[in-house]
């Protein structure tokens, strides 16, 4: 029995794991099929996880697309208790539990505090701070327990993991560099294969078109080292204005000893595809930066390690994970979380195969 994933991002990798925990769906191969694999140097601007935060950011359910936001706020929630088992058992995966706030200069009416998501029925120290000490110009502001991580570092240790658990079971795997022209191509590259796990991120499709849902956000943000003792080596901070400008610092910390950078961001561009940093936006995020979160100056200016350009995989909707039957074999579908890829990881996997594992339940009937 062999199984194949398709990307090997954030969410193809976290399957991955999943697959190769489960007792009853661990394939005897696995094969990773993809364009890009984590300790790639230079990064490419097309693999979006290695460019992210990356951070756990909870959201309300708006009213518009109350379905979608419920299940991806659970897939949250799910990566939100895995993530503290990981940062516990594994400090080299880089993932340090902090508190997380959120403020808004005008807030959406779902913004209360007590919304579905947004709450403190599924968050933990989940509350609404006093008005007395918001920001000037913030209406509404949150505090809630949360997690940072260094993205590189971590897909590295997530492919370091899988490819551990594949010897442990000794199951064969096989990192495949390639692009391909169709989801069906897959039967070709790897005659043996039983379920097509699509993490492409665009959403390939089984006949070589691509989901018509799907776009790319492009996202500006700043790589900044930082002065040491500063106040958000334990906390991560989001700020919305009142034009919709978001704002926010997360760390990106450091093994070895070595000093933790900062990300600030940052931009939400929709349908733009250009990979060269612009100036415009570099000079709109340190001018936001230095009035938000003067903490990380240095020498009253901001030291930039990396200016970081990504394309976060969105798609009109919500997310796809689905199940397809195919003429040759079922794929499970896993892509289109724009930029929740980190902090939904671990609750699409377990969707995903639990999609599986009813498949093969049907197929036994």
């Amino acid at each position: 029995m062999a199984t194949t994933i398709v990307g090997s991002g954030v969410i193809g990798l976290s399957v991955a794991y999943e697959l190769l925990v489960s007792d009853d769906l661990r394939p005897k191969e696995l094969h990773i099929i993809a364009q890009h694999f984590p300790n790639e140097t230079p990064i490419s601007h097309e693999y979006t996880s290695a460019w992210a935060g990356a951070h756990f950011r909870p959201f309300p359910h708006r009213p518009s697309s109350f379905e979608s936001d419920s299940r991806e706020s659970r897939y949250t929630r799910t990566t939100y208790k895995r993530m503290k088992d990981i940062s516990a058992r594994f400090p080299e995966s880089t993932v340090e539990l902090m508190q997380g706030i959120d403020y808004l200069e005008n807030p959406p009416r779902e913004y209360d505090g007590k919304s579905p998501g947004f709450s403190s029925e599924s968050l933990d120290n989940f509350y609404k701070l006093e008005t007395a000490s918001l920001p000037r110009g913030v209406k509404s502001g949150f505090k809630y327990s949360t997690y940072c991580l260094n993205a590189p570092v971590y897909l590295d240790f997530l492919l370091a993991q899988i490819q551990q658990l594949c010897r442990l079971h000794k199951v064969q795997l096989h990192q495949r560099r390639m692009t391909l022209q169709s989801l069906s191509q897959v039967h070709s590259v790897c005659p043996a294969n039983s379920v097509i796990f699509n993490c492409s991120g665009k959403g390939l499709q089984f006949d070589g078109s691509y989901d018509p849902q799907c776009f790319s956000i492009r996202g500006q943000t700043l790589l900044l080292n930082a002065p040491k003792n500063n106040k958000y080596k334990n906390l991560t901070v989001t700020h919305q204005d009142k034009h919709g400008n978001w704002t926010f610092v997360i760390k990106r910390p450091a093994l070895g000893g070595q000093k933790a950078q900062y990300i600030l961001g940052g931009t939400k561009q929709l349908d733009s595809n250009g990979i060269v940093p612009r100036d415009t936006d570099t000079s709109a995020i340190l001018e936001r930066g230095r009035v938000l979160f003067p903490e990380l100056l240095e020498n009253d200016e901001f030291s930039i390690a990396r200016v970081n350009v990504g394309f976060r995989p969105a798609r009109n909707g919500g997310s796809r994970v689905e199940l397809e039957r195919t003429p040759q074999g079922p794929v499970v579908h896993a892509y289109g979380l724009g930029g929740m890829g980190f902090e939904t990881s671990f609750g699409v996997a377990q969707h995903a195969l639990e999609l599986y594992r009813q498949r093969i339940r049907r197929s036994k009937l």
